[in-house]
Parts: C-alpha cells; structure tokens; sequence
C-alpha cells in the first residue's frame, strides 16, 4: 500500500496518510481535524544506504573531524553510529561507552 503525503486545508497539519490501492480520492481524512479538503504533495526521494555505506560515511566524517573534543560530543557521536546499524543499537552503544567511562576514572 503507497505512503502519500497531504496538506490539510481545514488545520494546515502536514499528513502523512497509507492509501489502500482501491481507495477513492475523497476516502482520505486528516487525521487532525476530519476534514476531507487535503492537497496531494510531492513526496521527497530518498535512496536508502546499507549499514556499510553509513558506517563508511562516519569513518570518513571522523577522520576528517579529529577526536570530538568533549564527552558530550563523543557520546552523540556513538548514538549516531549505534543508529547507522541497520538494527538501530545507539542505546548499547551508548551503554558501552558510559562503562568504557566509567572504568577511565577509576
């Protein structure tokens, strides 16, 4: 079933909306304000990466940038390559790095 994405004329909400492949054009309801005055957008493309190409492309961005030069970057830095795992795992990457902290002070 196609995603499309609608203007609502009556609340101004952007929406997104799943379009069953029957459906009729005034089947769609925002779901905001139930209006059925929604304007059909022109959808953004986007080309989908692997786990290599992004985790590729954070290498190359870390290399270029140096160290991060605070904890706060770091971590945010870790979240974000957790997130580049096609099974999102910025949360056990953080969890890493906040041990790897810990044991750095004692």
């Amino acid at each position: 079933m196609p995603v499309y994405e609608y203007a609502c004329t009556g609340c101004g909400q952007k929406v997104t909306l799943l379009v069953g492949m029957l459906s009729q054009v005034d089947d769609e309801v925002c779901p905001h304000c139930g209006s059925r005055d929604l304007l059909k957008l022109v959808s953004k493309f986007r080309r989908g990466r692997s786990e290599d190409e992004r985790v590729d492309e954070m290498a190359d961005r870390l290399e270029f940038m140096g160290e991060p030069d605070s904890p706060t970057e770091m971590r945010q830095m870790v979240r974000e390559m957790g997130r580049a795992m096609d099974d999102d795992m910025s949360d056990e990457m953080e969890e890493m790095f906040e041990s790897d902290m810990e044991e750095d002070s004692e």
